[in-house]
C-alpha cells in the first residue's frame, strides 16, 4: 500500500534523520487505528494502550527497516497486530479483564454515541470474539472499524483474497450464530 500522504512521507524522513520529535505526527495521526487493531485482539482497554504503546516503540526503534514510499499506518498496525496475538497466545502476562456490554467504544470523531449498548450489541461483539484468531481480527476490522479490505490485507501481511476467505468465514459463523437475529433459524 503506497503512502499517498506527503507530510507522513518528510516526518518519516525526519524521524530517520534523527529528529525524533517527527514521530509524534506520526502516533498522533495512527494511534486509533492501532489501538482499535490492539482492542479487537485483546478485548481489553488497558491492554490496548499498552500494546499500542509498545508498537510505536518497536516501529520507531525499526524505522530504519520500513520502506520509504509505504503507507506508515498499516505498518505500525501488523506491529500491533502481532504483539496482541503474541499476547493471545500467553495470556497470563496481562490482565484479564472482559470488556463489559455496557462499555462505550472510543468514536474517532469524538460523539457521545455508545457503540456497543444493549443485548444484541453484546451477542454480536461475543460472537465475533469466539471466532479463531485471524477470522476475528479480519471481521473486527472490516465489520466494526470499516477497514477497507486492501488495508487489512497490508496490516494483517496476508493477501487480499486470504482476507475475503477469512471474512467469508467469518460471516458465515456469525450468521450460525446469530440466526435469530437475522429472523430465520438456518444453520
Amino acid at each position: 500500500m503506497a503512502n499517498d500522504d506527503p507530510q507522513e512521507a518528510r516526518a518519516i524522513a525526519r524521524v530517520r534523520n534523527g529528529d525524533a520529535d517527527a514521530y509524534d505526527y506520526l502516533v498522533v495521526r495512527h494511534l486509533p487505528r492501532v489501538l482499535a487493531v490492539a482492542r479487537g485482539v485483546v478485548r481489553n482497554a488497558h491492554d490496548a494502550e499498552d500494546l499500542a504503546q509498545e508498537a510505536f516503540v518497536r516501529a520507531f526503534e525499526n524505522i530504519g527497516r520500513f520502506r520509504p514510499g509505504e503507507a506508515f499506518g498499516p505498518w505500525v498496525c501488523r506491529i500491533a497486530l502481532n504483539a496482541a496475538l503474541d499476547v493471545m497466545k500467553h495470556r497470563t502476562r496481562f490482565r484479564h479483564v472482559e470488556i463489559a456490554p455496557d462499555d462505550r467504544a472510543t468514536r474517532s470523531d469524538d460523539a457521545a454515541v455508545p457503540a456497543m449498548s444493549g443485548e444484541i450489541a453484546a451477542r454480536i461483539d461475543a460472537a465475533i470474539g469466539e471466532l479463531p484468531d485471524m477470522q476475528r481480527v479480519v471481521a473486527r476490522l472490516y465489520l466494526v472499524e470499516e477497514v477497507a479490505q486492501e488495508e487489512i490485507a497490508a496490516i494483517t501481511g496476508i493477501s487480499e483474497g486470504t482476507v475475503r476467505s477469512h471474512l467469508s468465514l467469518a460471516r458465515k459463523k456469525l450468521r450460525e450464530k446469530l440466526a435469530d437475529l437475522y429472523g430465520h433459524d438456518d444453520a
